[in-house]
């Protein structure tokens, strides 16, 4: 049975967690949903995964049970589609500014009567007949739309309130470059509106998400977002200077030089 577990989840109120990951292999994917993760985003936009690589992407994450979301490069329905033909349980779809454009995600993403997404899937409907495929996909297939300017926050809401549309993701980072504070993700301004995007968000029905760091997870926590994702790079080198600093304290206490 095709079941898309974050999206569960997701509907039953709780928090997910998720991992960012620009390289495609089988092997790490696996070592992340074994430690726990709930998705991880395989990123096509800034990152190696691409759609040759994907069907492998997909099958670690399903032997751990971690949900494997495809971040595009665009927001283009022949970007989108051979990625959930080749297994992607959803999409998080980067740069969307407009309820035409978040149209365009769900489209790509979902059946008719939902969608507009041709019908050739390439995994053997996951052995369901035609039909049940079709009606199975369009329940279980998860939509997250990322707004990163001042015109997707200003449209939040709206973008939100589109059919098919499961998470509204505020991207801070582009979001900050586009407000003239780069790289100032907790910028005063940066943070105020993407609080104001949580609320709209909130007020349409959807799931607010975001990426922070590990410190300020409270702070989103209590302002209504339930989807969060740390990065590959991030959890390597903190569980690698975690392990680094017991190895050496305890090499210190017995006056081994290292």
């Amino acid at each position: 049975m095709f079941k898309n577990r974050t999206k569960e989840k997701l509907a039953a109120g709780k928090v997910v967690w998720g991992v960012m990951s620009s390289d495609p292999s089988p092997y790490a994917l696996e070592a992340l949903g074994y430690a726990g993760f709930d998705w991880v985003l395989l990123d096509n936009e800034h990152g190696f995964v691409t759609v040759a690589a994907i069907e492998g992407c997909v099958r670690a994450c399903e032997i751990t049970g971690m949900t494997p979301m495809v971040r595009p490069i665009i927001t283009r329905p022949e970007f989108i589609r051979p990625f959930m033909d080749l297994g992607a349980h959803g999409v998080q779809v980067p740069q969307v500014d407009t309820v035409e454009e978040a149209r365009v995600a769900v489209d790509a993403v979902k059946y008719a009567p939902l969608g507009k997404r041709g019908y050739g899937p390439s995994r053997y409907n996951r052995g369901y007949s035609g039909a049940e495929w079709v009606q199975v996909s369009n329940q279980e297939t998860l939509v997250c739309i990322m707004i990163e300017s001042p015109k997707g926050v200003q449209n939040a809401e709206a973008i939100a309130r589109v059919p098919g549309v499961d998470v509204v993701f505020v991207g801070q980072g582009d979001l900050s470059l586009a407000m003239g504070y780069p790289g100032q993700m907790a910028h005063p301004e940066v943070t105020k509106a993407a609080e104001g995007a949580v609320k709209a968000i909130l007020k349409a029905g959807k799931v607010p998400g975001c990426s922070c760091p590990p410190d300020a997870i409270a702070f989103w926590l209590e302002r209504g977002v339930r989807y969060f994702h740390s990065s590959f790079g991030q959890v390597v080198a903190q569980g690698s200077q975690l392990w680094l600093k017991n190895a050496r304290d305890a090499a210190a206490k017995l006056g081994v030089a290292s």
